[in-house]
């Protein structure tokens, strides 16, 4: 495998001929990739001139392209002119295929991708290049997880402003202003390594994100957006915004195991922001800073993946946020691959990569796609050790560690606090309320004077038998029931307003109401022994014995719970697996 690199310019028709010469028999295995700058339409028309050399020279070849910025030519980024890449295949079993399986909205039909999937032998990785919205590239990405995971999935999104809309383009057919072209990879023995690189780092203590609205964010923490960026960074909403929030992107988290990075792109009049990508409603988000020196050793280890992988070409698909972040300095991390790989790929508005199953539109990331054709390809016996040295840190991003750790700390101190606390309100065995909790609860309300006097009601019940079952069946079946018991009345009385549940003690469990009528006490304790009769999964019959009262103005709160366990035992004395009632 081979890649051969030129940029647009007086000699571009020789060289182009020069390769042809050399590899036109191997056309069949040949791949173009065209990245055209985005904000020069002038280069439009040498693009028409560009794809008629590559068709008239490599008919048989595959292209594909799209409009970009930071492109990378000879391992370094340029941003002047069209640049075109050729991969060439050189084993027999290696096909590369390009397809635009897209409609005029952006959106791909699942069942004829998957079926052109099934019927690809030994496909090893899908390539989107993409100048589609948001949502059909949502809608796209769900299509492609349905594909099996040993797949990979890589990409990126086009570079176009309001200016210059972005557009992707396959073969010989039109510009796609708001489409997508797939490349299929196909080899017995091709092999991909897909890795992504970050390095952010977090800062500050997680918002939610209370209100959203697709790519804009309304509120966070019940505020407006714009005030994390106002109170605690003081930037502007001016002309910078852009420029000044890029240096503190979003950690966005999906689910325990998946972080990604957004960055706003502007803020509105109301306070809200607009984001790169839609961000849900519900959203834990933390502010992240960019630390040169952790992103160098993120960068680190996924270069030290690369090498152990032993690629003979690797495509960079770069962040345009990224780029501007380094503000001269692009090359610094693309440098550390291209000096001893061959590379190409450009700076992209997102980068896209299957993790984990899930198809993830990054920014400020870099994606890496490392192909060879063999079991082995070209060792690097040179490690990049030490590339973190190379960055000079400033006093700013030292106080950001400082603040960081700081902030780390107290969020440990504050987790650890809530788990002490969460130990002394709860039952170890159910996850209930424990006594001393849920008597606080009751003394603070039975307690508490109120313009208009709220109603008070106290629900006691005791699992009937208990030790019989605990000397039949053994206590660890006994602590399966009392857990199965809290489970059932605990999801049920989630959906009682006022209704507090614990457990008071051995087999017996306590609920206060707060704010309901008689009626309504009385149908929840019938509820309850039918729940726990029916529901409570056991070779014999579980029951529970209940007594419900309710406290009155004039007497203590002692009285009203010694009523409580009264009324229980009179139901045990009267049969047991019954409501006993004094209203």
């Amino acid at each position: 495998m081979k890649l051969l690199e030129t940029g647009y310019n007086e000699n571009f028709n020789q060289t182009i001929h020069e390769w042809a010469v050399e590899f036109g028999s191997n056309s069949r295995s040949v791949l173009f990739h065209v990245y055209v700058p985005f904000n020069k339409p002038q280069e439009l028309e040498n693009l028409k001139f560009v794809r008629k050399v590559l068709k008239e020279e490599f008919p048989d070849a595959q292209v594909v392209g799209c409009s970009a910025t930071g492109m990378i030519l000879n391992g370094k980024v340029q941003n002047d002119a069209i640049t075109v890449s050729a991969m060439i295949f050189e084993d027999d079993t290696t096909t590369v295929i390009v397809r635009t399986s897209y409609d005029k909205q952006g959106s791909m039909d699942p069942q004829k991708l998957l079926e052109f999937v099934i019927s690809f032998p030994d496909l090893k990785g899908i390539e989107v290049l993409t100048a589609a919205p948001y949502q059909p590239l949502l809608d796209t990405s769900s299509v492609i997880d349905t594909i099996p995971e040993n797949i990979e999935i890589f990409g990126a999104v086009a570079v176009g402003d309001d200016t210059n809309p972005s557009f992707v383009f396959a073969d010989d057919q039109e510009l796609g202003y708001g489409r997508t072209a797939l490349v299929f990879y196909a080899g017995k023995n091709l092999h991909l390594l897909t890795n992504r690189m970050f390095g952010w780092s977090p800062i500050g203590y997680p918002l939610e994100v209370t209100k959203s609205e697709g790519t804009v964010v309304h509120e966070l923490d019940n505020k407006p957006a714009y005030d994390v960026y106002h109170h605690y960074l003081h930037i502007k909403k001016d002309n910078n915004f852009f420029y000044d929030a890029l240096d503190f992107p979003w950690e966005v988290k999906a689910d325990e195991n998946t972080y990604y990075i957004r960055h706003a792109k502007s803020v509105n009049s109301d306070g809200s922001i607009v984001m790169s990508s839609n961000i849900p409603q519900g959203s834990k988000i933390r502010l992240t800073y960019g630390d040169p020196r952790r992103i160098m050793k993120h960068t680190k280890q996924t270069i030290s993946e690369i090498f152990d992988f032993e690629p003979e070409v690797v495509n960079i698909f770069n962040c345009f946020g990224r780029m501007l972040f380094w503000s001269g300095r692009e090359n610094i991390e693309i440098q550390e691959i291209s000096d001893y790989q061959q590379t190409t790929g450009f700076s992209a508005l997102g980068e896209i990569m299957r993790h984990k199953g899930n198809s993830v539109l990054n920014n400020l990331s870099i994606v890496t796609i490392a192909m060879r054709e063999g079991e082995h390809g070209h060792h690097v016996s040179v490690s990049p050790t030490d590339i973190e040295d190379k960055i000079t840190i400033p006093v700013t991003a030292r106080l950001a560690i400082f603040i960081n750790t700081i902030t780390e700390e107290l969020m440990q101190k504050n987790d650890q606090l809530n788990e002490m606390l969460y130990k002394a309100s709860h039952d170890a065995l159910t996850g209930i309320l424990n006594r001393g909790a849920i008597e606080r609860a009751i003394y603070e309300k039975c307690n508490q004077s109120e313009g208009v006097e709220l109603a008070r009601h106290l629900i006691m019940f005791d699992v009937d038998d208990f030790k019989q079952i605990n000397d039949t069946f053994g206590h660890a079946i006994g602590d399966k029931i009392l857990i199965s018991i809290s489970t059932i009345v605990g999801d049920y009385l989630n959906t009682i307003p006022g209704a507090v549940f614990g457990r008071w003690g051995g087999e017996e469990f306590m609920i206060f109401i707060y704010g309901q009528s008689d009626d309504l006490a009385k149908d929840i304790a019938d509820n309850i022994l039918n729940k726990v009769k029916n529901e409570v999964l056991h070779e014999r019959e579980v029951t529970v014995s209940i007594g419900v009262t309710k406290h009155y103005p004039l007497e203590s709160v002692m009285q009203t719970l010694t009523r409580a366990d009264e009324l229980l035992y009179s139901s045990k004395s009267n049969g047991k697996a019954r409501v006993t009632c004094d209203f």
